[in-house]
């Protein structure tokens, strides 16, 4: 691993395929076909779901996630984060990874297993500091979701354990199992025995639980390894400040829905939510880039070159392409698959969608300029950017919300994604500095902004949206005459590099 920037040369005349670009593909392949395939799976079984659940009933069932993912950013410490970044400096010999990953994960069993107790115990008390206590009770409703999440937390260690460890498909396969499982239990619940929201809950629950003793057995040999302090102390020195963070991150979801349900109701929460399930199509795109890109980002950042970071700046700058053109295909298609797909109860969703889109690309450039920070170790001044693009968020909330409803939340939240990702910028740029292509970028973006403003349009929503069909032609077609030399750039510096 150490030696992968040095080998960045073919030996002969004609160029090999660079090892960064093969490593990259196969990756993303692996976590792309992964993620997209569990999302075709919950696209389908949303098509049956919503014809056994209210709109309502969604409301109730996101409500209670979000207040549950909330709670669950404090069971786990961000442990999985310092494992994706620090297996790295311990990968020496087996014996010193094998110490530093048994002890981090089994503080965060051990921390995780006592946090949800005493949620749970305290939970009727607790009920009446949280938002949604008015309309949602915290028994069953929001105790089955703290539990769900926080088992989900312990099957995130081992998934970035993988994920350090570049086993994308092991990685895959957990994952995949989980959502099976998740499938099948809903599916038993919501159904065949007919139990709505808290039926959902139950299967969710029963699928992580699953998941979880499964990936418990697949880390007994990190288990007898040798418990180290000075390790635990590490991960939670870089875990811990990136709490705040991860809570002003998820304040950025919980604000709109919470404040949507106080203006409105429960249906329009349901509605509101369900686009975001679509959306997040773009957020499986970036996750997946992610995923892929994140170890190989760490590995050639550490030997802190003048070459290597010519080579990171340009192949960031062409994967800004790609994200680009990717939402710009799901910000303008999208309207088309809600108007034919979904049932009329859901349809009003359809002009959300795409606001979604743009938001979650907003997000994958943050996560790509987050990595400069993340490498640079500087992660208490991500709190920073979330405070500012949450305050912004909660704003933007008040003044859209009471007259355009779930509209207005949409553009709050796209808005703050915006201000969010200029803020990472420009700390990236001051911690670890990289050469962007700045204005291909921002011409791209003017093009997504173009494709967004067509689906706002009514016109351009007639006939289920078909009119935007050719838009969507044309706006491909500028992206890759105004990004062909990023991509052509970033594919170029994966193929050759000059050697030191």
């Amino acid at each position: 691993m150490a030696d992968l920037p040095q080998n960045l040369a073919a030996p002969n005349d004609e160029p090999a395929p660079h090892p960064v670009l093969r490593a990259l593909a196969t990756s993303f392949a692996v976590y792309g076909a992964a993620n997209f395939g569990i999302r075709a799976l919950n696209f389908l079984l949303i098509l049956l779901y919503s014809r056994y659940l209210r709109p309502s009933d969604y409301g109730i069932v996101y409500l209670a996630e979000i207040v549950a993912s909330f709670l669950a950013i404090f069971a786990g410490l961000s442990i999985d984060s310092a494992l994706q970044r620090l297996y790295f400096q311990h990968n020496q010999t087996s014996e010193e990874l094998g110490s530093y990953i048994g002890s981090a994960t089994r503080f965060g069993f051990c921390w995780m297993a006592a946090f949800v107790g005493f949620v749970l115990i305290t939970g009727r008390s607790l009920q009446s500091h949280l938002p949604a206590h008015a309309s949602i009770p915290f028994y069953p409703y929001i105790a089955l979701a703290i539990a769900t999440a926080v088992v989900i937390q312990g099957v995130q260690f081992r998934l970035a354990i993988y994920q350090a460890a570049r086993r994308p498909r092991s990685y895959s396969l957990l994952s995949l199992l989980l959502a099976v499982l998740t499938a099948a239990g809903c599916i038993y619940e919501v159904v065949l025995l007919r139990a709505g929201a808290l039926g959902m809950l139950r299967g969710k629950l029963f699928a992580a639980v699953i998941t979880l003793l499964i990936a418990a057995w697949t880390m007994r040999p990190f288990v007898t390894a040798r418990f180290r302090w000075s390790y635990v102390r590490e991960s939670l020195s870089f875990g811990v400040p990136l709490v705040p963070h991860l809570v002003m991150a998820s304040a950025l979801v919980v604000a709109d829905r919470f404040i949507l349900e106080h203006y409105r109701n429960l249906t329009e929460v349901g509605i509101y939510s369900l686009a975001y399930t679509f959306g997040m199509v773009m957020f499986l795109v970036t996750q997946s880039l992610s995923q892929a890109w994140l170890p190989i980002f760490f590995d050639l950042a550490g030997s802190d070159s003048q070459a290597n970071r010519i080579l990171l700046g340009r192949i960031c700058s062409g994967l800004t392409a790609l994200l680009s053109a990717l939402a710009c295909m799901g910000i303008l298609l999208s309207p088309i698959f809600i108007n034919f797909c979904l049932d009329p109860r859901y349809r009003s969703a359809a002009a959300i969608v795409p606001l979604v889109v743009m938001g979650y690309l907003f997000h994958g450039l943050f996560s790509l300029f987050d990595l400069c920070i993340l490498h640079a170790k500087r992660t208490a001044s991500v709190f920073a950017i979330s405070l500012i693009a949450f305050a912004v968020n909660l704003a933007l909330n008040f003044a859209m919300i009471p007259r355009w409803g779930m509209y207005g939340a949409a553009w709050a939240t796209t808005l703050a994604y915006a201000v969010e990702a200029l803020g990472a910028f420009l700390l990236a740029q001051r911690f670890f500095p990289l050469s962007w292509r700045i204005p291909e970028i921002l011409a791209a973006i003017a093009i997504c902004g173009a494709a967004l403003w067509l689906t706002q349009s009514s016109p351009m929503l007639q006939y289920h949206g078909m009119p935007l069909v050719p838009s969507a032609i044309l706006v491909l077609v500028l992206l890759a005459l105004i990004s062909r030399n990023d991509l052509r750039i970033a594919m170029s510096a994966m193929r050759r590099r000059a050697r030191p």
